[in-house]
């Protein structure tokens, strides 16, 4: 069984919208920061597993890629908590 290969822009079009959706959930629960880790968490989560799905489908998966998509998503949340326990 093959998989049929999804445009480019597609791939684009979703990481940005489970991106935008996952950070506009994480402003509107801003009311409990457990929540608020936990699903930003979750979102990365995604937006790693489709960016490395991507890779594997249209290109050459390297181990590069998958620690580059790794280290975005943890600097990303790194930030969020610098900023939000107000040490910056």
């Amino acid at each position: 069984m093959r998989i049929r290969k999804v445009p480019h822009s597609l791939y684009y079009v979703i990481e940005l919208i489970v991106l935008l959706s996952g950070f506009f959930s994480v402003y509107m629960l801003s009311f409990n920061f457990q929540l608020q880790e936990i699903t930003l968490a979750i979102v990365l989560v995604f937006y790693a597993l489709i960016g490395i799905f991507h890779h594997k489908l249209h290109h050459d998966l390297r181990r590069k890629i998958v620690i580059e998509y790794i280290l975005i998503s943890v600097l990303i949340f790194v930030c969020f908590l610098f900023i939000s326990t107000g040490k910056i």
